[in-house]
């Protein structure tokens, strides 16, 4: 399994140079942090809550689904990013293996009983701009057959004396499963994803954008499918996070297999109170379809209107969605 190896591969790293330099901190600042890339869904009483699926009894005065839906989006998100930025952060505990005036590296190394090698590079290209990537190939492979299975770039904040602030600033990182399934032991993961994060300070609006491109299908192992995700939050104001992907809604009906595309757009406060505005085009479906749905505090559902049935709604938007009484869809 290619997330076992590379958590694996991190202890490699232990001992590697026992001369610690207080230079190879600098390089450390320059790659990412969880901090900088997750994405973080509302929350109640400041406790971040788990993705579930729909409640059996969904309905107004039930857990909103499309509150959930959102929170397992983000779950999708956070997914192909926070074991990356793991297995970076334990890697770079220990000392680096060579350490030049712009360059930092990790490796080569390989475990007693694995099959892949390993190497992380970190290039320093300006007091505050850096560039990384992580790289494996067979053990049995010259070293020319390394390929990058994850890589970035990241500019560094900085404060008004010009020092670096680290978990602060904006990047890029890459990952690409279907180079990694060329590794021994990979996994079954495929397609690639780009992600863009910008967190300049504490005060500051947080941003993450993720780009999914021809991943599996949840659904269905045997597609491939793509997928546009984007997150803003600030710690006063709240959130908004939206995503858009393509998905045949007809529940496998055959003579109407063609993929719909759904986007939805989910807004909440710093209470966690919110409103999800979802719509379907394309495919099988004449038209567009479009929902809409809001949720309290403590995410129970008060809202609810579908285009395509008037009669399921319930709720009037003025009472039950505060200050998001008007839809906005996605731009995705």
């Amino acid at each position: 399994m290619l997330r076992k190896s590379l958590l694996c591969a991190s202890l490699l790293f232990v001992g590697c140079n026992d001369a610690q330099s207080n230079d190879a901190e600098t390089f450390r600042d320059g790659l990412p942090s969880k901090e900088m890339t997750q994405v973080k869904p509302p929350k109640e009483n400041g406790q971040g809550l788990t993705a579930a699926g729909p409640s059996a009894q969904y309905g107004q005065g039930q857990k909103a689904e499309y509150y959930q839906a959102t929170v397992a989006a983000t779950v999708s998100v956070n997914g192909g990013t926070l074991w990356v930025l793991n297995l970076i952060e334990q890697i770079t505990k220990y000392p680096p293996t060579t350490l030049e005036e712009n360059k930092a590296v990790w490796g080569p190394s390989t475990e007693a009983l694995s099959p892949t090698t390993w190497r992380l590079t970190v290039t320093k290209s300006g007091d505050a701009s850096f560039s990384w990537v992580l790289e494996g190939k067979a053990k049995a492979e010259e070293d020319s057959a390394f390929r990058a299975v994850l890589s970035g770039t990241q500019q560094v904040a900085v404060d008004a004396d010009g020092e670096r602030v680290k978990g602060y600033g904006s990047g890029e990182l890459f990952i690409d499963w279907d180079a990694a399934h060329t590794l021994p032991n990979a996994d079954d993961n495929v397609g690639t994803v780009e992600i863009r994060y910008a967190r300049p300070s504490a005060s500051a609006e947080a941003t993450v954008d993720a780009d999914f491109h021809q991943v599996r299908d949840e659904n269905d192992a045997s597609k491939r499918v793509d997928g546009n995700y984007h997150y803003k939050a600030s710690a006063a104001a709240g959130g908004e996070f939206e995503f858009a992907t393509y998905e045949d809604i007809d529940n496998g009906d055959p003579l109407r297999a063609k993929l719909e595309k759904l986007s939805i757009k989910s807004r909440w406060t710093a209470t966690g109170a919110g409103r999800s505005d979802i719509k379907v085009t394309g495919g099988d479906l004449v038209g567009e379809a479009t929902l809409n749905e809001c949720w309290d505090t403590n995410f129970l559902s008060t809202y609810f209107r579908v285009s395509l049935d008037p009669r399921l709604g319930y709720g009037e938007a003025e009472a039950a969605c505060g200050g998001f009484t008007a839809a906005v869809y996605s731009s995705l």
